[in-house]
């Protein structure tokens, strides 16, 4: 049969309009709750969790946003920005250390998680070798001027301990309650600069076969390239002498590496890690704040991933390799925080 150019226009307007109408829903749904939106990030000036705040920022562009690249700054700034909206989120909000922070801030700032419970172990080490040679296994042992002095980096006498930053308000309490509620004052003095400055220096003071005491984490730099139980150990406590608000919340801690007993008593809490946000910015944008409050991983992954680093793969393209690497071996579960984002913002 003849079929005229007419009827032949007919026929795949027609079929046009079928294919129009059994499309437009799924493209609908292609909508993305963070299209139009640009966000602005940040982390910390060390880089030890820049993995994680790479993968939340990956996930943000899943859902639409565009995502500008982290601003880099120290923790008080970071929390002034997010109070003011001039930075929308972080992954390295850490608590109990930044509570001082979030206290002055937390009527604009919401801490959402945790993301990592336990983030890391905290407190003070001593190389491994001065530690076996004179049975040094506890914080007051540094009340004894002869153990404080194999410490002594200026020749009077006295512990040098690395302390924390001295924008560090809630590290700076504890430490400084320890040295002042324990005796240690006459004994111990806490050195204090900028710690990545310090920490190194402590590296390589160690590798000239000098004694170290620092006040540190695991996993960071220092304790990824200067191993817990091989190169350095932690120092317990009699007394946890934490401030008050934490006491209730101290116990020892299991399988500690480094550490002479267990469970042991680091006289610190475990950090815990959340994504700061700012509070108006979080009402807007319900399917964000899905996705913070679905993600979480370990601190095993933190720890693999820093050794990575250790390893001479600390570029920026590193670290993007390392959390789309994460992202795809958690892809099921890291697909399903994203879509139960995307029906948050329906």
């Amino acid at each position: 049969m003849k079929i005229t150019m007419k009827s032949s226009s007919k026929t795949l307007a027609a079929c046009l309009g079928v294919l129009i109408a059994t499309t437009a829903p799924s493209l609908a749904d292609e909508v993305l709750p963070g299209e139009g939106k640009t966000v602005q990030p940040a982390r910390p000036n060390w880089d030890s969790f820049w993995f994680g705040q790479k993968i939340v920022d990956i996930g943000m562009e899943r859902l639409g946003y565009e995502v500008k690249s982290p601003m880099t700054l120290t923790s008080a700034a970071i929390f002034t920005s997010i109070a003011q909206n001039d930075i929308q989120y972080t992954a390295d909000t850490i608590l109990p250390n930044h509570s001082a922070y979030y206290d002055e801030t937390k009527g604009d700032v919401i801490a959402v998680g945790p993301i990592m419970d336990p983030g890391t172990v905290q407190g003070y080490m001593v190389d491994k070798v001065t530690a076996d040679k004179y049975n040094i296994r506890y914080l007051e042992d540094l009340r004894d001027p002869e153990i404080a002095k194999l410490f002594d980096q200026d020749g009077d006498g006295i512990a040098d301990m690395i302390g924390p930053s001295v924008g560090w308000k809630g590290s700076n309490a504890v430490a400084t309650k320890h040295l002042k509620d324990l005796g240690l004052e006459d004994t111990v003095r806490m050195v204090q600069g900028e710690y990545n400055t310090l920490a190194a220096d402590a590296a390589g003071r160690y590798a000239s076969g000098d004694p170290i005491f620092i006040y540190t984490w695991y996993p960071n730099s220092t304790t990824m390239k200067l191993k817990p139980g091989v190169d350095l150990v932690w120092l317990q406590l009699h007394d946890a002498a934490l401030p008050e608000d934490q006491m209730e919340q101290y116990k020892p801690l299991p399988d500690v590496d480094g550490c002479a007993d267990n469970p042991c008593h680091v006289g610190w809490l475990p950090t815990v890690y959340y994504i700061g946000v700012n509070k108006e910015w979080a009402a807007e944008n319900p399917a964000a704040m899905s996705f913070f409050n679905s993600f979480e991983m370990v601190l095993n992954d933190r720890a693999e991933q820093n050794v990575k680093m250790q390893n001479g793969e600390g570029r920026e393209e590193d670290i993007a390799r390392h959390a789309q690497a994460w992202i795809d071996a958690h892809e099921e579960k890291f697909n399903a925080w994203i879509e139960t984002a995307k029906a948050a913002a329906q």
